[in-house]
């Protein structure tokens, strides 16, 4: 089999309908976004390793310029930003809107997608809880005019994370570890770890993994701990859910760890019931531009993986009536009158067959719901599926 047939892993193509489906969306959530006050901003899809810095984490795709200087595919769109505001001058406060190809080179049988199509936001400069409310107010206004209704964005802090960490002072393979066994909430992989390095967290670490639902889990988790810094953070989660009062939407997950280590304050993810992963993340990053020689500015983001979401739409929502096509079959001579149809017919195309036969056969393949006859300067309605072929 030759390789260069083949798509490299973790990719895929859009067709047709899907294709169209995604480049509508993308352009959806870019005026949705504008209509709030967000100024665009567009970066290169390959930048200098070096921007990537904070989250050497991820897997990239690297390789060499001619220069022989190291250069990756973007893994996201905030460092990025990030490089923006440190080179050219632009000075927060800034409200910033992108939309993006991003690539992430994960393992081979994961079954992840190494190219994704990323839509956000980013609040920069500013420290107060509101950033945070309106990044979630913005996912729940723009899913909403999307039409997914049935979905929920989980809120979790990653100081929780970061005060456990630094309490029992993990470092390297420890720190992983711990870290696998919260993203994965194993019972036994918590216990285990909790046997091994005893403290007086120990109560609240081992209700970690169980720590999510409603609003009530907050209340609980305070009950486990006296930690300040945790009880700080529980607090500001508490205050976003009672703000954002979406109830139906908004539920509570205090071992939230994010795939990224930048996350300084809030974070959160976005889920629905026919999506097996999340289609949405984000959260405050108060310490990211101090990687770029800036000043520590405040900031928070979202983003929306826009490939999960068409994925999602075409699971869950059924053929609307105003998707119904309509062929144009003509002749040279009823161009005019063709195009005159063609333009104040919705969903239309024009056919460049012919004969009426293979206009017939072409509607019947692409599932037009009809065929406009214009051939002999008459207006004639055919059903292509009632149609003999001669």
């Amino acid at each position: 089999m030759k390789w260069n047939r083949n798509l490299p892993i973790g990719t895929r193509d859009k067709l047709f309908k899907e294709a169209a489906s995604a480049y509508d969306m993308e352009h959806l959530v870019n005026r949705s976004f504008h209509a709030r006050g967000y100024q665009r901003i567009e970066t290169p899809v390959i930048e200098f390793d070096d921007v990537f810095s904070a989250i050497n984490d991820v897997n990239l795709y690297r390789f060499f310029d001619k220069k022989g200087r190291l250069t990756v595919l973007r893994p996201d769109m905030t460092s990025p930003i990030g490089r923006v505001i440190s080179t050219t001058g632009v000075t927060p406060p800034l409200k910033l809107s992108y939309s993006g190809k991003v690539f992430r080179a994960n393992e081979e049988l994961a079954g992840e997608r190494n190219e994704m199509t990323q839509a956000g936001i980013e609040i920069i400069g500013f420290a107060s809880i509101k950033a945070e409310i309106e990044c979630i107010t913005s996912a729940i206004a723009v899913l909403k005019q999307l039409g997914i209704s049935d979905f929920q964005i989980e809120i979790g802090h990653a100081a929780i994370y970061q005060a456990v960490i630094q309490t029992l002072d993990l470092q390297g393979s420890d720190e992983e570890n711990f870290r696998q066994v919260l993203q994965n909430k194993s019972l036994f992989g918590i216990r285990s770890f909790v046997e091994s390095h005893p403290s007086a967290m120990d109560d609240f670490i081992l209700a970690l993994p169980r720590l999510f639902g409603s609003v009530d889990t907050i209340r609980e988790a305070q009950a486990l701990t006296e930690n300040g810094v945790i009880l700080e953070a529980l607090a500001q989660m508490e205050t976003i859910i009672e703000v954002v009062d979406v109830p139906e939407h908004l539920s509570v997950d205090i071992g939230l760890v994010q795939e990224l280590h930048y996350y300084t304050g809030a974070i959160f993810r976005g889920y629905a019931d026919m999506s097996a992963v999340h289609f949405l993340s984000g959260g405050r990053y108060d310490s990211l531009f101090a990687e770029f020689g800036e000043d520590n500015w405040p900031a928070v983001g979202l983003a929306l993986n826009l490939d999960e979401i068409v994925s999602l739409k075409r699971r869950t929502l059924k053929e609307d009536a105003s998707d119904a096509k309509t062929f144009i079959h003509y002749s040279l001579e009823t161009t005019h009158l063709a195009e005159e149809i063609l333009a104040k017919t919705p969903n239309s195309s024009l056919s460049f067959f012919d004969q009426l036969s293979e206009s017939v056969a072409f509607a019947k393949k692409w599932q037009f719901s009809k065929i406009i006859d214009v051939s002999d300067h008459a207006v004639r309605e055919i059903d292509p599926e009632k149609e003999v072929l001669r």
